[in-house]
């Protein structure tokens, strides 16, 4: 029977004294207190281990229970996250050399000058300077409103009375949704009231659990970079088990918009395949309150920094916990939860340790053509992003010139395809003889040596090479130092 007279289990629990006056047995009790409370499977009573269920009935009691006020403060802090996030996400893609690359203007058509008939919201596609030229009619103005990139058109110290001069000398040809040719000769220019500048940024969905968002390709990378640096800021203590997974495609201009759709969905499943895995510690460091955790994987090595201090000082025994293989307590902070999962702070953490993560992971697929969303996308570790960023990196410092990189890059794909099996395995010791020959190709081709073609052999034999290329001069148009792209 329950003690009614027990003022250390009535203060721990407050139903305590009222269950023990009311007669309710251990079982009962821990019925309530326990087996309704935890999803767990094991969390059941058993009259044989009174130890363990003694470990239940403690651990429901100091554990903090998910109130509507503690998943609300998380909600929030998820949905604050994001939304900075967008506001970051607009000033990179704001911040241009050409001021047209944010601004709309108004086109007044000059009637006089056998202008066509239009229709109210229709959008109509010319071209101008070489440059597309969109444009929608808006029937209360009885104007046209520019609705492209006009930083294609315009140089920085243009104004907008240049497109009305030449329209005149040379009136531009629009066609309609419905194929309709006319020609427009532009009369006046000027700037609307509040649609004057606008963020190159679409949402489409924001949420504490997804973020959608639409954003100029040549600006993904610095969005990327700005979306890791802000996690890492404000999630280093919890990295191990609130990941950030990122999924970019990249698509053409006319690229139909459900093909979009369907490689992002297919994007957001690849990445949430992955469950959680085991990283191996091979260093941990902590100074000046911060904890540098070197964990090994079986994609290679990741470098975590984890604030363990608190601003005042104090040591933070709260956040910084990472479940460990180990089934026996170690450390002085160790704790163990009733179904027999050790956590440890991670500042014990010691080599060996293994500790069991969710994984941020990164995916990205660029549509040249619909067809491709179908194809399956390779999940990376994020740490691969920074990485790539890193070879590109050392690619414009050393490379002679474009031609020299691309057929670097030809040849050494050229012989991958020719060394792997029709499901993608290496033929036997094809692989040590790729590896070798990329250490030639790089070393003859590029002109470099030392450390920085060792850098790029490893980089290589991990895909990273690739998908630095890639990204850089199939996706961006980018060039390197000495080359044209």
């Amino acid at each position: 029977k329950l003690d009614g007279n027990d003022l250390l289990l009535g203060n721990l629990q407050e139903g305590y004294r009222h269950e023990a006056q009311a007669g309710t047995t251990w079982r009962d009790y821990f019925e309530r207190i326990v087996e309704d409370r935890a999803a767990d499977e094991s969390a059941e009573w058993s009259e044989s281990d009174l130890t363990a269920d003694a470990r239940w009935l403690l651990h429901q009691f100091f554990r903090k229970l998910p109130s509507p006020g503690r998943v609300h403060r998380f909600w929030r802090t998820a949905e604050q996250f994001f939304d900075e996030l967008l506001v970051q996400f607009r000033e990179i893609a704001s911040a241009h050399e050409n001021r047209w690359r944010t601004r709309r203007l108004l086109l007044y058509p000059d009637t006089a000058a056998g202008a066509g008939t239009w229709e109210d919201r229709e959008t109509y596609l010319g071209h101008w300077r070489g440059a597309p030229l969109e444009l929608v009619y808006l029937d209360d103005r009885k104007a046209f409103v520019t609705a492209s990139n006009l930083a294609r058109c315009f140089t920085p110290e243009e104004s907008g009375e240049a497109l009305q001069q030449e329209s005149q000398h040379e009136p531009l040809e629009l066609k309609g949704d419905d194929g309709q040719v006319t020609t427009l000769v532009v009369q006046s220019v000027a700037t609307p009231e509040k649609l004057g500048t606008y963020a190159p940024v679409i949402p489409l969905d924001l949420s504490p659990l997804r973020f959608r968002v639409l954003v100029p390709l040549d600006r993904a990378t610095a969005c990327i970079e700005a979306a890791l640096a802000k996690w890492r800021e404000e999630f280093a203590r919890v990295w191990d088990r609130m990941p950030l997974r990122i999924g970019v495609a990249a698509f053409p201009r006319m690229t139909p918009v459900q093909a979009v759709i369907e490689a992002a969905r297919n994007l957001e499943d690849a990445l949430k395949r992955d469950g959680t895995q085991t990283w191996r510690v091979i260093e941990c460091q902590t100074r000046e309150g911060i904890t540098a955790l070197s964990l090994e994987h079986e994609r290679g090595r990741e470098l975590v920094l984890v604030p363990t201090r608190l601003p005042d000082g104090r040591d933070d025994v709260f956040y910084p916990y990472v479940q460990v293989e180990d089934q026996e307590l170690r450390a002085l902070w160790d704790f163990q939860h009733p179904d027999g999962r050790v956590y440890r702070h991670m500042t014990d953490l010691r080599l060996g340790d293994g500790v069991l993560v969710h994984p941020s992971r990164i995916a990205a697929l660029f549509l040249d053509t619909t067809g491709r969303r179908f194809e399956p996308p390779e999940v990376r570790p994020l740490g691969d992003f920074e990485r790539m960023r890193a070879v590109w990196d050392l690619l414009v410092r050393t490379s002679p010139s474009l031609t020299a990189l691309r057929g670097a890059w030809f040849e050494l794909e050229d012989r991958k395809r020719s060394w792997r099996g029709t499901e993608g395995q290496w033929l036997p010791e094809a692989e040590a003889q790729w590896i070798g020959l990329a250490h030639a190709i790089l070393r003859d081709r590029l002109a470099i040596s030392g450390a920085a073609l060792e850098s790029l052999v490893e980089a290589a034999q991990r895909g990273i090479l690739e998908w630095a290329l890639e990204w850089h001069l199939t996706w961006l148009k980018e060039g390197v130092k000495g080359g044209k792209a």
